[in-house]
C-alpha cells in the first residue's frame, strides 16, 4: 500500500475505499481500492503509472452493474 500511495496516486487523488484480502505472504495480495480523482485527465495518468509500476488492476468502472453496487 505504501508503495501504491507513494508511486502511483498524485497529489490531489483520494483513497475512497479500501478492502485487503491478506492471505500468506504480507507483501502482495488483491485489494480492492476505490479512489477519487480531481478531473477526469488524472485517470489516463493514474493508468498509465500503475502500468509503470507492474500493479496488475481490473477497472470494474467499466462494468456498470459492479461499479453500481460498489457505489
Amino acid at each position: 500500500m505504501k508503495e501504491f500511495v507513494n508511486n502511483v496516486l498524485g497529489p490531489t487523488d483520494d483513497i475512497t475505499r479500501f478492502e485487503y484480502m491478506q492471505k500468506t505472504n504480507k507483501e502482495n495480495g488483491p485489494a480492492l481500492v476505490g479512489i477519487e480523482l480531481q478531473s477526469r485527465s488524472d485517470y489516463d495518468l493514474l493508468l498509465q503509472k500503475m502500468k509503470a509500476s507492474h500493479i496488475g488492476f481490473s477497472e470494474i468502472n467499466k462494468n456498470d452493474q459492479l461499479f453500481g453496487y460498489l457505489i
